[in-house]
């Protein structure tokens, strides 16, 4: 498949905000400062389109982009190492958790 088109939709914290409808979601999950962010914009071939960072743990947001006008590709935040705090890192399991599940 190719990419023609990629727009970022929407970052938030709350699944219930997240585009709604029967398109398809693929979804990118994985440990902290692996690459999903890199990974994203390879594959649509826009340099900053997923916001990137050589410290672990900035990806704090589920964040949509709208892949070809028909399915969108999801950045969620990493898991492991971060820079928080316990509560915050709770908060960033719920929220991969929730989109999830």
């Amino acid at each position: 498949m190719i990419i023609k088109t990629a727009e970022f939709t929407i970052s938030n914290t709350d699944v219930k905000k997240c585009p709604t409808g029967n398109l398809p979601e693929y979804a990118f999950t994985g440990r902290s400062n692996v690459g999903k962010s890199s990974l994203i914009n390879m594959l649509t071939g826009k340099k900053g389109l997923a916001m990137t960072s050589s410290t672990p743990g900035k990806t704090l947001l589920i964040n949509h982009f709208f892949i070809n006008k028909n399915w969108y590709l999801v950045d969620l935040p990493g898991y492991g190492y971060a820079k928080r705090g316990h509560k915050d890192r709770g908060k960033i399991r719920t929220i991969i958790e929730d989109y999830v599940l």
